[in-house]
């Protein structure tokens, strides 16, 4: 039995579009997106990395990411602990990629840079801050806030 070529083409064409319906991209740097870091690193010149968890260090476990404000906040209260989004690009090898700047207390050396990266589409997300003579590495993954 002879199958047309003109039949073959739109059931490919029809499946194409059902896939590609189906992989929308929610890393786009537009949609908000919620945050969950499950491991934690403070590295510093005299004890090297180690292991903490966010309590040791002054730090959130989950992550509120607004595109629209430009703002990153500790999720599900409300908080003073935020940092705004400076950077934002999409399209790098399959990542988004946020960056920042913290100045942190006023008098203190204690400002810093901070990036997050979040693979698209599995979302996996790695965040580094670094400082004058520390840093900080996060590892996690992040979704779609409904």
């Amino acid at each position: 039995m002879r199958i047309p070529v003109a039949k073959i083409l739109i059931t490919c064409s029809l499946a194409f579009l059902a896939t590609s319906a189906w992989a929308v991209d929610y890393f786009d740097g537009k949609r908000p997106l919620l945050c969950s870091i499950y491991q934690l690193f403070e590295c510093d010149p005299p004890n090297a990395c180690q292991a903490v968890t966010p309590a040791d260090i002054n730090g959130v476990s989950h992550l509120d990411v607004d595109f629209g404000k430009k703002l990153i906040t500790r999720a599900g209260t409300d908080s003073p602990q935020q940092s705004k989004i400076r950077d934002v690009e999409t399209g790098v090898d399959g990542k988004l990629i946020i960056q920042g700047v913290e100045d942190g207390q006023e008098g203190v050396r204690d400002g810093a840079g901070w990036s997050i990266s979040i693979m698209s589409p599995e979302g996996t997300m790695v965040m580094a801050v670094a400082g004058d003579g520390f840093a900080v590495v996060g590892l996690g993954a992040c979704v779609p806030k409904p």
